[in-house]
C-alpha cells in the first residue's frame, strides 16, 4: 500500500525568510502578506498530514509558528507605520 502523496508548500517558507530579509530594506508589508500565505499553505498541507517538511525547522508546526510569528510582527509594523502616517 502506498502512502500518499501530501503538497508540501515549502516555497511559501523560503519566500516568507526572503521577505524577512528584504525586511531590512523594503516595507514590511511584504513579511506580512508572504507570512500569511506560507501559513495558510502550511496549515493545509498540515491538516492533510504533512508532518514533517523539508524547510530548515522541520517539524510542519514550527513552520506554522514561523511563519504566523512573521505574519504577525509584519502586521503589527505595518499598522505602526500606517499609525505614524496619520498622525
Amino acid at each position: 500500500m502506498r502512502a500518499a502523496t501530501v503538497y508540501e508548500p515549502l516555497r511559501l517558507c523560503i519566500y516568507t525568510t526572503i521577505g524577512l530579509i528584504a525586511w531590512a530594506i523594503g516595507p514590511p508589508l511584504t513579511v506580512a502578506v508572504l507570512g500569511g500565505l506560507g501559513a495558510v499553505g502550511y496549515i493545509r498541507a498540515h491538516r492533510a498530514g504533512l508532518r514533517s517538511t523539508r524547510c530548515w525547522l522541520r517539524d510542519s508546526r514550527l513552520v506554522i509558528a514561523y511563519l504566523g510569528v512573521a505574519f504577525a510582527l509584519g502586521s503589527a509594523f505595518v499598522i505602526r507605520d500606517l499609525v505614524q502616517l496619520v498622525r
